[in-house]
């Protein structure tokens, strides 16, 4: 419990953050609904897969604030830390054209 409130706080380090628990990790979080989504299964229509969902949504916005509040602490190269927030930017805007296409 304590891990997840100091990546909360942005008190893990950037590159630990953005790359393994935003990146590895939400990968692999997502990846059965890739797999599926990608096969054109019919079971991505499953309500089993509405936990999967929600879980990688919710997880998203946690490790989006984690890595914008890392980026804030992160006292080395100023160009990682605006990277660092583009890239929040970006996924978040994607997501949004996502859902609102569907």
């Amino acid at each position: 419990m304590k891990f997840a409130v100091a990546l909360w706080r942005g008190q893990v380090p950037l590159a630990q953050t953005a790359w393994i628990y935003g990146g590895v990790l939400l990968v692999a979080l997502l990846s059965p609904v890739i797999v599926l989504s990608a096969l054109k299964s019919p079971f991505i229509h499953s309500p089993l897969m509405l936990p999967i969902c929600v879980a990688a949504l919710l997880y998203a916005a946690f490790i989006a604030v984690a890595i914008w509040r890392s980026a804030n602490n992160y006292v080395g190269w100023v160009a990682w830390r605006a990277l660092a927030k583009g890239s929040v930017v970006i996924v978040f805007m994607q997501t949004a054209v996502k859902l609102a296409g569907s």
